[in-house]
């Protein structure tokens, strides 16, 4: 069983939510769930299988954007060889992109129970986070760091213009060794939607298909740590996506979703 491999992926999984999140321009607060499953693998995992599920909110709250994923997921290895992983994570950011916060917490029979808390702001040319474990650490972020929500408006907005691809710096908390990133984003042509009868309310008739790689900016190696492949409607809803961590690929197909009131503000 591969469980430093296994492990290092449990630090970063539960912050996907946070890459996907909606857009303002376009917003809609919505509640989904997704079934997750192993898409593929390489024999070096010797992960056989995955099952699991993930609820996801995203939601107008007045002065932000907020959004709330629980995930359970099981890994089998073969035979009996199973581990299993929960996790809640929480995050709020500013409409005007300047400050976000995060907090979440993971058990899992690999590496047991952890805390994560934290916030960055970008304010005046500075750029800031603070992780609250150990005593508190800090550290400068790039000036031009993007915190989820924009950074996902950053992208459709491109998509609208015409432009295929985009770089920038992204913030996504959680572990203090791993919350910033360099990513570039590839943004396909608009497609048609074959899930209308499943979007109900929320549902729109296409979609744009985005692939997202997320790049450790302090790495000598030129491979991302993990890629995000989705597709992702105007108002933000998210229709499905991929996780790719270069040995293994999984997949998160939606099977529920409704629109939420957003805040009364």
């Amino acid at each position: 069983m591969p469980i430093a491999f296994l492990g290092a992926f449990l630090g970063i999984f539960f912050r996907i939510a946070a890459s996907l999140a909606a857009t303002p321009d376009a917003l809609i607060s919505y509640q989904a769930v997704y079934d997750i499953e192993l898409k593929s693998s390489t024999a070096a995992t010797n992960i056989k299988a995955i099952s699991g599920q993930t609820h996801y909110i995203f939601e107008d709250v007045c002065d932000g954007w907020r959004s709330v994923e629980d995930y359970a997921l099981s890994f089998g290895f073969g035979g009996d060889a199973v581990s299993n992983f929960i996790s809640h994570y929480e995050t709020w950011e500013a409409k005007n992109g300047d400050s976000f916060s995060f907090s979440s917490v993971e058990n899992s029979n690999i590496k047991g129970t952890q805390k994560y808390d934290g916030f960055a702001n970008i304010y005046h040319g500075v750029g800031e986070s603070y992780h609250s474990i150990d005593g508190g650490i800090s550290a400068e972020l790039p000036i031009d760091t993007m915190f989820p929500t924009s950074h996902m408006l950053a992208l459709l907005k491109q998509a609208k213009d015409g432009a295929r691809l985009y770089q920038s710096n992204i913030f996504l908390g959680g572990d203090a060794s791993s919350s910033l990133y360099l990513v570039s984003a590839v943004m396909g042509k608009k497609r048609d939607t074959a899930k209308l009868a499943l979007l109900g309310a929320v549902g729109q008739r296409d979609y744009w298909p985005v692939r997202i790689a997320y790049f450790n900016p302090n790495a000598i190696a030129a491979e991302p740590e993990y890629e995000i492949a989705f597709d992702i409607q105007d108002n933000g809803v998210i229709q499905n996506y991929s996780v790719d961590y270069g040995g293994f690929v999984m997949q998160a197909n939606m099977t529920a979703v409704k629109p939420l009131d957003g805040g009364d503000c």
